[in-house]
């Protein structure tokens, strides 16, 4: 099953503004475009994409005092060639 074929990558060309760190002015992208979300949810949404080309999705939650970090990567050995499997 070839994953990018049922499942399409969304455009991550467009919708991008160039922006840059207020302290070590290192540059970053910011998406600009609407984020869809429920209308129960009351987090904040901010997605950016790194130098390196890693997209970021940033959620505030108003009411937490803590931070947490999630990364989901979209490769592993199903990914491989079949020679390789």
């Amino acid at each position: 099953m070839d994953f990018c074929k049922n499942y399409p990558l969304p455009d991550w060309t467009s919708g991008f503004e160039h922006r840059k760190t207020s302290v070590s002015q290192l540059p970053y992208e910011e998406y600009t475009g609407p984020i869809e979300k429920s209308a129960s949810d009351t987090n904040d949404y901010m997605l950016i994409r790194l130098p390196n080309n890693l997209v970021v999705m940033c959620v505030q939650d108003a009411e937490t005092e803590t931070a947490t970090a999630a990364l989901s990567v979209n490769v592993g050995s199903n990914m491989d060639p079949v020679e390789l499997q």
